[in-house]
């Protein structure tokens, strides 16, 4: 039977706003509720960076707004989820590594916003993934002492060029990533990436040098990439479920937009803003947003990859207004597919 990863990104916005209870604990405790109805699995990437300064600014004694101990929390909700049969792994967002407090929000560093590029005073490359992957065994292993941290995914997809990390994945042991979107190319202020040369109807494949591109050689690597079908990008937009979140958000969907559509140099003027709706992108298939037709769309594309057994889908609690999107994918799929989790497909390789 082939097999659906259903993916959870566990984050704040990008731009160091939103609300840990608002916009992580509550709507993944209703996704997690709903996927369990239809006897899914939930993979949590946590990303642990939010998590690391949260728990250390609460602990000097700036409750940062909130009545409960944020990080308190998200760690009590991740060691919930893996009892129940969920799986949780390493999610980063290097911006937050140096990001402060000030003036009542978060300032994160935007010049690290590639993990594939961080570049830190107070820690390397090596040391960020290595004290993350620490980081969830810690949080976990003391209720379920068999965990293993094994996978990785980073921030916006920015794994690219991905040597160096393949190279530290390796000396410490991460069995996996699913951080590739085939087809998709980035080139926005933040995030830069181009996935071209990775595989479209390819499900799991053995990592060598790099993590985008497959190796014929077996591997204690396999890269997981995440679904994605070019889409016509003012269509992705055509959904209640998608309006409410941008309305929800706005804020931070302003900036998110800003980044996608300004240039190198920092540029972006209103043609090019406009004619950036009229262009197809590489869409992920996103549980939490997508439109009853876009599900349909994606279930017939994945329908003719005959040869394909696994699907990466992609969801963020930030983004969840209503389950109706997700209720609906699990309808359509729970009868013709399993829901494995990272961990579980992982093991299953070596």
């Amino acid at each position: 039977m082939k097999r659906i990863l259903l993916t959870l990104d566990y984050e704040l916005f990008g731009d160091g706003s939103g609300d840990v209870f608002k916009h992580i604990v509550e709507p993944t405790s209703i996704i997690a509720d709903v996927a369990e109805q239809y006897g899914a699995k939930l993979t949590v990437f946590f990303e642990v960076v939010e998590y690391w300064r949260l728990k250390q600014e609460w602990e000097s004694g700036n409750h940062m707004g909130y009545e409960h101990n944020p990080a308190k929390a998200m760690a009590q909700q991740v060691v919930d989820l893996m009892k129940r049969g969920h799986d949780v792994q390493l999610h980063l967002h290097p911006q937050w590594v140096d990001a402060r407090w000030e003036d009542g929000r978060w300032i994160v560093n935007l010049d690290n916003w590639r993990l594939s590029y961080f570049k830190s005073p107070t820690m390397s490359l090596k040391q960020l993934i290595a004290d993350g992957k620490r980081t969830l065994e810690e949080i976990i292993k003391p209720d379920i002492p068999d965990y293993e941290c094994v996978a990785l995914r980073a921030g916006g997809y920015n794994v690219q060029p991905s040597q160096d990390i393949v190279e530290i994945m390796r000396e410490l042991g991460l069995m996996a990533d699913s951080s590739v979107v085939p087809g998709a190319v980035e080139q926005g202020a933040l995030s830069k990436y181009d996935y071209r040369v990775a595989p479209l109807d390819v499900g799991v494949w053995n990592v060598n040098d790099i993590l985008e591109t497959p190796s014929d050689m077996p591997s204690q690597i396999k890269e997981f990439p995440v679904v994605a079908f070019p889409v016509i990008r003012f269509l992705k937009f055509m959904s209640i479920t998608r309006i409410k979140s941008i309305f929800a958000n706005r804020k931070s969907a302003q900036a998110s937009f800003s980044a996608k559509t300004a240039d190198n140099t920092g540029g972006g003027g209103i043609m090019k803003k406009m004619s950036f709706f009229f262009k197809k992108e590489y869409q992920t298939w996103d549980y939490c947003l997508f439109p009853k037709w876009m599900h349909r769309y994606f279930l017939r594309k994945i329908s003719k990859q005959n040869e394909r057994e696994i699907f990466v889908v992609i969801g963020h609690p930030k983004s969840l207004v209503t389950t109706d999107s997700l209720e609906y994918m699990l309808k359509k799929t729970c009868s013709r597919f399993e829901f494995p989790t990272v961990l579980e497909l992982s093991h299953s390789f070596q």
